[in-house]
């Protein structure tokens, strides 16, 4: 589906794959897509840190600037 209403059609994939999957392989494959996802926000983090040391940096160095 898209944006037009319903699901995402990856969510009746997973679904499906749930059904045929024995259960210690659905407990694998849902541990693999946490930790996926903790990496992401670990990424996302790091960057966001990255962002507010430059904007730190250039707000230093303005206030350097006006000081002459």
């Amino acid at each position: 589906m898209t944006s037009h209403g319903g699901g995402p059609p990856h969510g009746m994939l997973l679904e499906k794959m749930f059904d045929l999957l024995e259960e210690d392989q659905v407990r694998q494959l849902t541990i693999r897509m946490m930790e996926s996802r903790i990496k992401m926000k670990r990424q996302w983090i790091e960057m966001m840190e990255y962002k507010i040391e430059t904007y730190k940096m250039i707000r230093d160095m303005l206030e350097m600037g006006g000081k002459r």
